[in-house]
């Protein structure tokens, strides 16, 4: 996971520069339709990466990680489809962030804890070097432009 940090740091500048590009006038009447997700790590852990499965268009679900979110702050990862999107954290010194066991509502998703990755939601069995993760609920409002999510904890 710790090599990941340099290549998913470079990534989020990468995506905030390609978010940033579109004014609202220029993204049309589809703008509504997506929200900005900003997540925030204000855990007691340090070097936490996330990933999201979310909706790409109507028909298809994607997972990607990793997003790095710094250590006592926040982090743009994207726009996104509403209402709903999931994650699934974890952090270089051994916080988890997972869906219940008991959780039904998730199905485990595939990731691959040691490099970037994006892929199709739903892919059963995994792949060679991917382990299934159940992923969190995130909701959003159907009127909020923007969420930003807290990760906490302690150790």
């Amino acid at each position: 996971m710790r090599t990941l940090k340099s290549t998913a740091a470079a990534l989020a500048g990468a995506l905030a520069v390609c978010c940033a590009g579109a004014s609202p006038a220029q993204q049309g009447p589809q703008q509504n339709s997506n929200f900005e997700l900003a997540i925030c790590n204000m855990s007691e852990f340090q070097g936490v990466f996330v990933a999201l499965m979310h909706q790409q268009d109507a028909q298809k679900w994607i997972v990607d990680g990793w997003y790095a979110i710094p250590d006592r702050g926040c982090t743009l990862t994207g726009s996104f489809a509403r209402d709903t999107v999931y994650y699934y954290a974890e952090s270089n010194d051994g916080g988890v962030w997972r869906g219940a066991d008991t959780d039904q509502s998730v199905v485990p998703q595939c990731i691959d804890r040691a490099k970037l990755f994006q892929g199709p939601a739903g892919v059963t069995p995994c792949p060679a070097g991917e382990v299934g993760v159940k992923f969190r609920t995130i909701r959003v409002s159907a009127t909020a432009p923007r969420l930003t999510f807290t990760l906490t904890g302690s150790k």
